[in-house]
C-alpha cells in the first residue's frame, strides 16, 4: 500500500514525456507552413458616397496553409476635414502561431468633387398688409422667413441677405430682399467660394380703404336753354391711416378737369359721373352721382300794366231794366309780347297755374281796380306769371246801385312760426331758419334810347325843280329789361325754441322752410353710443324710429355696418377730428313719418316743409333735431328721467336700469346666459307711463315697474 504514491509519480510522467513529444512533432509540421495576410485594394471616392459602413469596399482576409480566414475588424483612422475631404485607413493584424504578426491597410480617398449641389429652398414671395408692418425674416413666419436645405455631405453653408427699398406712395412700398448662400466647401482659385443667389420680393401695402362720402345728386338749371353751369366743391377723402392722400380722378366729359372736382358746363338732362379714388398698390374703389340740368328758362311773360274796360248793362229778373252788368276778359287780352327763350311754342295764357282758366267774368261786384296775374305756359310746361290792373268801370251802361266798394287798408300781419326740438322734447336755441321762394319774383325796367339821325327830304318848288335837304330828326326807343329775384329771410330759433317770420306781404307763392343747427362735434356722443351701435350691428337690438336709423348710418352711405361702427369708435376715442359724412345734425320736419323706420336710409330725408302759400291762420311749422352719431337721440336729458325695471329677489337675472324718451315700452325677456356683459346698453320700445307689478313667468319675463316716464337707454348692473 505504501507503494501507490510513487506509481501515481510515474506514470504523470509519463504521459507528460508522451504529450511533449506530440507537441514538439506539430510544432515542427507548422513551421513547415507559411501565412500571409490579403488586404482590399486601396479606393477613391467623393464625398457624397458612403463613408461610414466601410465594409462595402472589402475586408482583409489571410491563408494559412489550405484555408482562408477573415482577419476580422479594422482599425479604422479619419483624416477628413469641415468638407468631408481627405482620406481613411483600414488596418488589419493578425499574428501566426509562433506569434508573429502580419499587417495590411486600405486607404480610401474621399474627394470633393462629387455631382450636384445642394438643395436649397428659398424664402416665398409675401405681401405684408398695413403701414409699416414688421419684415425682418426674423419677425416673419415659415415659408417667408429664411432660406433652408438639407445636410450636405460635401459643404458647409452659410446664409446672408440685403433690401432694396422702393417707395411708391406712404401706402405702397416693395422690398427686393437678395439671399446669398455661400458654399465653404466648394473654392476655386478662378472663381472663389460657390455662392447661389435667390430674390425674395415683399410688398407693404395697406389695404384699408378710405372712407368715401360720394355726394348726393346735384340738380342744376339751364338758363340758356342748352346748358348749366356746376359750380361743386371738391370731393374730399380724408388721409389714410398711413397719412397717405389718395389719387382721386373722375370720368365727366363735361368736367373742368379729371381729377376730385366735376365744376363745368353740362348739358340738360341727366349725366351720371364716377369717381375713382385710388390706394394701396393700383386698388380703387368707386362712387358715383348724377348731375340733372333741369330747363329753368321759363317763359319771360310780359303784359299791360293796366287794361281797363266798361261793363255792358244785363237785366237779370226780366223785368226791362238794367240792373246789373258783365264782362268777360281773356288772359290773352293782358298780353303785351311774352316769348319763350327756348322758342317752346304755341304759348297758352291763363289767370292761374290752372291753364285752362283763360278767361273770367266781372260783374259789379269787380267795379274798381282788380289785380290779376297772368301765367304764360309754353309746351314744354313750363310757367311764369305777371301782374296786372284789370279797371272796370260803369259808364255807358248806367247800372243802378253799381259802385266801387270801399277797400280796406291791407294790415301785414301774416307770419309764419314753429318751434324746434330735440326727440325729448326739449328746445333748440340758436338754430337757423330760412323762409325762401320756390318761384322767382320778376322785376321789370323800361328805359329809352333817344337818337338824332340825318334825314333826306325832297319837294318841287314854283319854277317846277325838283330839290332836296337834309334835317335831323329824332328817334326814339323803348327797351325794357326784367331781372329774376328769391325773396329769402332768415331768423334764428329762441331760448325756447321758438322762431317767428312776421310782416310777411300775402302771397300767392310757393314758399319753403328750412332749419339748420351745429354745435361742438364731441357734444353728446360718447361710448354709449359706439355700445348701442355694436349690439345693433350684432342682431342684439333693433332700432324703433327713423331718427336713429339716420343717426346710425356715420358715414352716410345707406347701410349700418362695421364701418360706421369703426368711424364712430375712432371719433369717440379722439382718433379722428370728426364723423365722416356731410350733416353733423338732422333737422327734419316734425310730422315726417316712415311705415318702417329703416326706410330713411334709402328715401329722401325730409329737410323741407314747402308752403303753397302764405295765409293768416298759418298753423306751426315744426322741427326735431337729432345728431349724427348721438344714437341715443337725448342730448341734454341723459341723467333728468330715471326709472326702475326691477327684478324679483332671484340670484339668476338681473337688476335692470331703463331710460326711455320715444314714450314706449314692453316687457323685456331676459336670458342669462345671453347677458354676460356689464353696463352693455340696449334699445327696447316702452309704452308711455306704463306701470305692471306681476310675478316673473315660468318663461324668464321679467318683473317691470315704472315709476317715470323717462329717456330710452338700458344699464345692465350685473349680477
Amino acid at each position: 500500500m505504501k507503494s501507490t504514491p510513487n506509481k501515481n509519480r510515474y506514470l504523470f510522467i509519463a504521459f507528460f514525456m508522451l504529450a511533449l513529444s506530440y507537441s514538439m512533432r506539430a510544432t515542427e509540421d507548422s513551421n513547415s507552413l507559411s501565412l500571409s495576410i490579403n488586404c482590399p485594394p486601396d479606393i477613391s471616392i467623393n464625398c457624397h458616397s458612403e463613408i461610414w459602413n466601410l465594409s462595402i469596399y472589402g475586408n482583409a482576409t489571410y491563408t494559412y496553409g489550405y484555408y482562408t480566414f477573415s482577419a476580422g475588424t479594422p482599425v479604422v483612422n479619419y483624416y477628413l476635414n469641415s468638407c468631408n475631404q481627405g482620406y481613411i485607413t483600414r488596418t488589419w493584424t493578425v499574428e501566426d502561431y509562433q506569434w508573429h504578426s502580419f499587417s495590411c491597410t486600405q486607404t480610401i480617398f474621399v474627394s470633393s468633387s462629387g455631382p450636384g449641389g445642394p438643395i436649397i429652398t428659398w424664402p416665398e414671395d409675401v405681401e405684408l398688409s398695413g403701414c409699416n408692418p414688421q419684415s425682418s425674416p426674423n419677425q416673419l413666419a415659415f415659408p417667408y422667413n429664411f432660406p433652408t436645405w438639407g445636410y450636405s455631405e460635401c459643404g458647409m453653408l452659410g446664409k446672408t441677405y440685403s433690401d432694396m427699398l422702393f417707395t411708391v406712395n406712404d401706402q405702397c412700398k416693395k422690398i427686393m430682399r437678395t439671399w446669398k448662400v455661400m458654399d465653404w466647401c466648394q473654392y476655386s482659385q478662378y472663381t472663389g467660394y460657390k455662392i447661389y443667389s435667390y430674390i425674395q420680393v415683399i410688398y407693404l401695402i395697406n389695404n384699408t380703404p378710405p372712407v368715401v362720402n360720394c355726394p348726393s345728386d346735384i340738380a342744376i338749371e339751364s338758363y340758356d336753354c342748352q346748358n348749366g353751369i356746376l359750380e361743386s366743391a371738391p370731393l374730399i377723402v380724408q388721409p389714410g391711416s398711413c397719412g397717405a392722400q389718395f389719387e382721386i380722378s373722375n370720368n365727366s366729359p363735361y368736367a373742368k378737369s379729371n381729377g376730385n372736382n366735376i365744376s363745368g358746363v353740362y348739358p340738360i338732362g341727366n349725366t351720371k359721373v364716377s369717381y375713382t379714388i385710388k390706394y394701396a398698390c393700383g386698388r380703387a374703389i368707386y362712387c358715383s352721382t348724377n348731375v340733372v340740368v333741369k330747363n329753368g328758362a321759363k317763359p319771360v311773360p310780359c303784359c299791360l300794366g293796366q287794361l281797363v274796360t266798361t261793363l255792358m248793362g244785363v237785366d237779370t229778373d226780366n223785368d226791362g231794366k238794367t240792373d246789373n252788368g258783365m264782362v268777360e276778359v281773356w288772359a290773352k287780352d293782358l298780353n303785351q309780347g311774352s316769348h319763350s327763350l327756348c322758342g317752346n311754342l304755341p304759348l297758352k295764357y291763363s289767370f292761374s297755374k290752372n291753364i285752362e282758366d283763360t278767361y273770367r267774368v266781372f260783374t259789379c261786384d269787380n267795379i274798381g281796380a282788380n289785380k290779376v296775374e297772368v301765367w304764360v305756359t309754353d309746351n314744354k310746361g313750363a310757367q311764369n306769371y305777371c301782374i296786372s290792373d284789370l279797371i272796370i268801370q260803369n259808364n255807358a251802361a248806367n247800372i243802378s246801385n253799381c259802385f266801387p266798394k270801399p277797400t280796406e287798408p291791407v294790415v301785414p300781419d301774416y307770419r309764419v312760426q314753429g318751434r324746434i326740438y330735440t326727440l325729448s322734447d326739449k328746445a333748440l336755441p340758436g338754430a337757423s331758419i330760412k323762409l325762401e321762394s320756390l318761384l322767382p319774383t320778376i322785376k321789370y325796367t323800361i328805359s329809352y334810347d333817344t337818337t338824332e339821325v340825318l334825314a333826306l327830304d325832297s319837294f318841287i318848288n314854283m319854277s317846277g325843280y325838283k330839290l332836296y335837304r337834309y334835317f335831323y330828326t329824332t328817334n326814339i326807343a323803348e327797351k325794357r329789361d326784367s331781372t329774376l329775384s328769391y325773396k329769402i329771410k332768415e331768423t334764428k330759433s329762441t331760448g325756447s325754441g321758438h322762431y317767428l317770420f312776421d310782416s310777411l306781404t300775402a302771397e300767392n307763392i310757393a314758399l319753403r322752410l328750412s332749419a339748420f343747427y351745429s354745435d361742438s362735434v364731441y357734444n353728446y356722443i360718447d361710448n354709449n353710443d359706439v355700445e348701442l351701435l355694436y349690439h345693433f350691428i350684432k342682431g342684439d337690438i333693433s332700432f324703433s324710429s327713423f331718427h336713429q336709423y339716420l343717426a346710425a348710418d356715420i358715414n352716410e352711405d345707406g347701410y349700418i355696418d362695421s364701418t360706421d361702427l369703426s368711424a364712430l369708435a375712432s371719433f369717440v376715442k379722439r382718433e379722428i377730428a370728426g364723423l365722416p359724412g356731410s350733416h353733423q345734425w338732422y333737422v327734419v320736419n316734425a310730422k315726417a313719418t316712415f311705415e318702417n323706420p329703416d326706410e330713411i336710409l334709402n328715401s329722401r330725408v325730409p329737410y323741407y316743409i314747402d308752403l303753397d302759400s302764405v295765409s293768416k291762420s298759418n298753423p306751426d311749422y315744426n322741427f326735431i333735431a337729432f345728431k349724427k352719431g348721438d344714437i341715443s337721440i337725448d342730448p341734454n336729458t341723459y341723467n333728468q328721467f330715471i326709472s326702475e325695471v326691477r327684478v324679483r329677489q332671484n340670484p339668476k337675472y338681473r337688476l335692470i336700469y331703463l331710460q326711455t324718451h320715444l314714450n314706449t315700452m314692453s316687457l323685456l325677456p331676459l336670458n342669462r346666459q345671453s347677458q354676460s356683459m356689464q353696463d352693455s346698453q340696449y334699445s327696447i320700445p316702452m309704452p308711455r307711463k306704463f306701470t305692471q307689478n306681476n310675478s316673473m313667468s315660468a318663461t324668464g319675463c321679467i318683473l317691470l315697474k315704472l315709476i317715470y316716464q323717462i329717456p330710452r337707454r338700458v344699464y345692465y348692473s350685473g349680477d
